[in-house]
C-alpha cells in the first residue's frame, strides 16, 4: 500500500489543476470566431462564426448534385440554413445556389420556364408570368398583378 506523503499530494493536486486549466482553455478555444483574410491582419468580426475577408478572391461554396427540392439527398438530412451550389439538372432543380429551410431546398434565383418569361413578387413568393403573344400589352391590375391583354 502506498503512503500519501505531502509531496505526492502536491503532485496529484498540480495534475488536477493542470487538467482543469486545459479543460477551460479548450472550451475557450472552441468558442472563437474563425477569420480568413489575404493579409492575416484584419481581425474577424466577433458576430460571425466565419469571416472571409478578401478583396480579389471569392468564396467557393460546396458543389453537390441535388435530386429534387423536397429530397435532402445526397446529404443525410434537411438542415435549415445549409447553402450549396447544385450542379444537377433533374426533377425540379437546375444548376444554381440553393438554401435549405429545414424541409426543402429553395433556389436563390427564381427560374423562368421559357425565354421571355417574367417574374413578379406577389407579396409571398415569386410568380412566373409566361411571355405574351405579339400585340399584347402588359397591364397591371388594381391589385398590382401583371397580366397580358389587348
Amino acid at each position: 500500500m502506498r503512503k500519501f506523503t505531502p509531496k505526492l499530494l502536491i503532485r496529484r493536486f498540480n495534475g488536477i489543476v493542470i487538467l482543469l486549466i486545459l479543460i477551460l482553455l479548450s472550451n475557450f478555444v472552441q468558442s472563437q470566431t474563425v477569420g480568413m483574410s489575404a493579409t492575416g491582419v484584419t481581425p474577424p468580426n466577433a458576430s460571425a462564426g466565419l469571416d472571409v475577408n478578401y478583396t480579389t478572391q471569392g468564396m467557393l461554396i460546396p458543389r453537390i448534385a441535388l435530386t429534387g427540392t423536397t429530397s435532402f439527398a445526397p446529404l443525410s438530412a434537411h438542415v435549415a440554413g445549409m447553402v450549396v451550389y447544385n450542379t444537377a439538372t433533374v426533377a425540379d432543380v437546375t444548376p444554381g445556389i440553393y438554401y435549405n429551410n429545414g424541409t426543402k431546398w429553395i433556389a436563390t434565383q427564381p427560374k423562368a420556364s421559357a425565354s421571355g418569361d417574367m417574374q413578379y413578387w406577389n407579396g409571398t413568393q415569386w410568380v412566373n408570368l409566361p411571355i405574351g403573344t405579339p400585340g399584347q400589352l402588359l397591364k397591371i391590375s388594381s391589385s398590382g398583378v401583371p397580366t397580358w391583354g389587348p
